[in-house]
């Protein structure tokens, strides 16, 4: 099976093998450190520690994963008529809604490859979770004022876009910067905010149930993404499973071959009788 093997037509396939299962354990490995670094994130106390929101953050950029619940500190206003109601949102387990206002910061900083001229003909605005309410119409009437206020606030990642479909307007499934600027006319982050507390202004009264910020918890390694890097694994191993079964496959055929019977054919020559085979009842 060796000859087999060093066959130019087996070598090229184990080389793309190979390359399947080095870049297979690659993503095993990024799992693992993934998992590793969560963990190292929830113990990570320079999150708990606030920072000015500009200093760290920049507008019509990524936000780095590493600031994702870092706390902050912002100064500016809301935008009471850039607002959003976010659908299947529960507190004490009960279902309800979110109301987000777009939150307008003094003093912007934006991304480098940002064009600031542009920026500056729109408001540049975070989306700020002002509270829940378990009502459609409470959520509805909720308005925030635009008076100056600072925040002391948690960064949340933002989350991807939903289907809206079915939804009252102004009511969505996620709060989707890709959605919310088609809404709104305004430049603004990836990311989101928890107030840390119920801000004196803008929550729309006493309507509003304050939403606490959900700490990330430290439950040691992560399980999921260790589950991930073995699924890698497993993946590794059945490549080269696969490209060995086709190899003893074809050895196989071959060997079956060269130990089939051999049939012979008599062959006489031209003119040349072959003997008689005496039948029943002939005279010897």
């Amino acid at each position: 099976m060796l000859r087999l093997a060093l066959k130019p037509r087996w070598l090229g396939f184990l080389a793309l093998v190979l390359v399947l299962v080095t870049a297979f354990v690659m993503l095993s490995a990024w799992q693992i450190d993934r998992a590793q670094s969560k963990n190292q994130q929830a113990d990570n106390p320079e999150l708990a520690v606030a920072k000015p929101f500009n200093d760290i953050m920049e507008a019509q950029g990524p936000m780095p994963g590493y600031l994702a619940d870092q706390r902050v500190t912002i100064s500016g206003h809301f935008l009471p008529d850039q607002q959003i109601i976010v659908d299947d949102r529960y507190l004490n387990r009960t279902k309800g809604y979110w109301v987000v206002t777009m939150f307008a910061p003094d003093d912007p900083e934006y991304a480098q490859a940002a064009d600031t001229d542009q920026l500056e003909s729109k408001p540049v605005a975070i989306p700020v979770v002002r509270g829940w309410t378990e009502d459609l119409e409470t959520a509805k009437a909720s308005t925030a004022s635009d008076a100056d206020v600072t925040l002391d606030a948690r960064i949340a990642p933002i989350e991807g876009p939903l289907d809206t479909k079915d939804l009252p307007e102004g009511v969505v499934r996620s709060v989707s910067t890709s959605q919310i600027v088609n809404l709104f006319d305004v430049y603004t982050y990836s990311a989101f905010l928890f107030p840390q507390e119920k801000p004196e202004v803008g929550i729309g009264g006493d309507q509003l149930s304050y939403v606490p910020y959900q700490e990330p918890q430290d439950e040691g390694f992560d399980l999921q993404s260790a589950f991930y890097a073995l699924e890698w694994i497993v993946f590794a191993v059945f490549a080269v499973y696969i490209w060995f079964r086709l190899l003893r496959d074809e050895y196989n055929a071959l060997r079956r071959e060269d130990q089939a019977p051999v049939e012979y054919v008599v062959v006489k020559d031209a003119g040349e009788k072959l003997p008689r085979t005496p039948k029943n009842g002939d005279s010897q």
